[in-house]
């Protein structure tokens, strides 16, 4: 292969994968504006649902770098042990935590309880057959 060759397939390839963040990216955006207000979802939810499973601390990056005119509720992605992911001492941990509360998220001993957790599919996490669901 020519260097010229090489280089036009790392370029490619560079392209492929830009193309591909920018994807997840959008995909995202997309999951984070459909969660309801008062309810949350989990940095590993939204990676599912963007088709990225295992990707939770990209979802993270992801919104870190969201344009401010999109006005995401970011705040409502948290960890998937029901706690906010900031340090509890930074200043983004008492703004996520004000903004759920203002919207009623309800916490015990630093989690958010369950009820408010929200799923787009309501049998998601279940083990009903295709013919059950269906019927």
């Amino acid at each position: 292969m020519s260097n010229n060759s090489k280089a036009s397939s790392h370029h490619n390839n560079a392209a492929v994968t830009r193309d591909r963040m920018q994807h997840f990216r959008q995909q995202v955006y997309h999951w984070v504006k459909q969660i309801p207000y008062g309810k949350v979802s989990s940095y590993g939810r939204i990676a599912k649902l963007a088709g990225f499973p295992r990707h939770a601390r990209h979802v993270s990056k992801a919104l870190g770098r969201a344009p401010a005119d999109l006005q995401l509720p970011w705040f409502r992605v948290i960890g998937s042990d029901g706690r906010i992911a900031f340090n509890p001492d930074s200043p983004y941990y008492s703004d996520q935590l004000k903004k759920l509360k203002k919207e009623g998220v309800t916490f015990v001993k630093g989690k958010v309880l369950m009820g408010f957790f929200w799923s787009p599919h309501p049998v998601d996490d279940s083990k009903i057959s295709a013919e059950e669901f269906f019927k």
